[in-house]
């Protein structure tokens, strides 16, 4: 995160803005006084059906003990977030009440892994716009099963119609998953397209065998 990359500021969250600007590739960030929306000048993407994925043996193996939820409950993946601690957490009440109004709104959604007695050992959370499903944070406490959550993510989005899956900064640990970077200019040219896409809705469900063959996903 650098000033550069700072777009704009505001005072609060407003929802129905934020919808605009998240299909404009820009995110907001809690900073002092208020709200940083940033524009990375390099960016972590996955372009759906582009390059192969490959979920590790590792992580497929949890398909046999946890079941993996859709929009079962997304608020409760946002506080599972906001509960880690960790460098660089930023999901402080007023995040989590804004996620809230984006819930409210239809914009909101979670890949949810859960156990036999329905707890949620983990996950992730995002933003869909448009044809782009923008990440917003993902947390484990069982080991994998974010990597788990991630590989049923792509399988869904890619079978509503979405084009890009967006992981805003690049980290090794996207890396690992199969995220590869764009610099401003190529990402905003992805937008252009991504803009047009009317994908399918996002329904909360438990996922079936079917939608959990994650060995290889294109």
């Amino acid at each position: 995160m650098t000033i550069e990359e700072l777009v704009a500021f505001s005072s609060s969250l407003d929802p129905d803005e934020a919808e605009r600007l998240y299909g404009l590739g820009i995110f907001p960030m809690p900073l002092a006084d208020g709200y940083g929306w940033f524009y990375p000048e390099t960016r972590a993407v996955v372009v759906l059906g582009a390059w192969p994925l490959r979920c590790p043996k590792s992580t497929l193996q949890l398909v046999r003990r946890y079941r993996v939820g859709i929009d079962i409950d997304p608020m409760a993946m946002v506080r599972m977030c906001a509960e880690v601690v960790r460098d660089g957490g930023w999901i402080d009440a007023s995040m989590i009440e804004f996620y809230a109004a984006l819930n409210d709104r239809g914009l909101l959604h979670s890949v949810e892994v859960r156990g036999v007695g329905d707890e949620l050992v983990g996950g992730l959370f995002g933003v869909g716009v448009g044809g782009i499903f923008v990440g917003e944070s993902m947390v484990h406490q069982v080991p994998n099963a974010s990597k788990l959550a991630f590989f049923a993510l792509v399988n869904v989005v890619r079978e509503l119609g979405y084009q890009l899956i967006d992981g805003q900064w690049p980290t090794d640990h996207l890396t690992t998953l199969g995220f590869r970077t764009l610099p401003g200019d190529g990402y905003a040219k992805l937008l252009t397209a991504c803009s047009r896409i009317e994908p399918g809705r996002f329904e909360s469900c438990y996922l079936d065998s079917t939608q959990l063959r994650l060995r290889d996903l294109g």
